[in-house]
């Protein structure tokens, strides 16, 4: 016989994603850090209650959070596969926290870094200023073309996320989850 617990389901809806992620801005702007603790989802966990999602543990959103960072920062190194367990339409979301974490946390580093870059490509290469100018521009051109290329590609999986959901929903109000009978044998 199958032992229906209180946090028995464990699939995610957009709806929950999106109620997670906001109550974690929340969190987030009154600690002014990015810095996540246990203490941190159990405050998720019963602000998502209050809110109507009751389905989810402190141990369930933990997971669901570090999946997506996961896959974001693998995504960052080249594994663009793993960029699809986070869905679309929460992947800025992501990437703001996610860099704004790495940004607060090596910002010195990468001041410093950065200074000392610049001074060292312009002596060793000595390239002028205006071939800088035109790497610059031409990077931006670059940055500029992926991000019209990345939303057109968040508008499909936001189109495609939305008919999985519904599909899900129908599926489980199909369901008659008052029998026992998945777990007899």
């Amino acid at each position: 016989m199958m032992k229906v617990g209180k946090f028995k389901r464990n699939f995610w809806l957009s709806s929950e994603i999106d109620c997670m992620l906001k109550i974690f801005k929340e969190i987030h702007s009154v600690q002014g850090s990015t810095t996540t603790t246990h203490y941190t989802f159990i405050q998720i966990a019963n602000k998502m209650r209050k809110r109507g999602f009751v389905n989810k543990s402190p141990a369930q959103i933990r997971r669901k959070w570090f999946q997506m960072k996961s896959a974001y920062l693998c995504y960052k190194r080249g594994n663009v596969g793993r960029l699809l367990l986070i869905p679309e339409r929460f992947r800025p979301i992501i990437a703001t926290f996610i860099d704004n974490e790495y940004k607060n946390s090596l910002w010195l580093q990468q001041s410093e870094s950065s200074e000392n870059l610049d001074i060292e490509i312009e002596d060793e290469f000595d390239i002028g200023k205006s071939s800088l100018a035109s790497v610059r521009n031409l990077q931006q051109q670059f940055l500029k073309d992926y991000e019209e290329m990345q939303k057109s590609l968040l508008q499909l999986q936001f189109k495609y996320q939305d008919i999985q959901d519904k599909n899900w929903i129908k599926y489980l109000s199909s369901i008659d989850l008052s029998t026992d009978t998945q777990c007899t044998g």
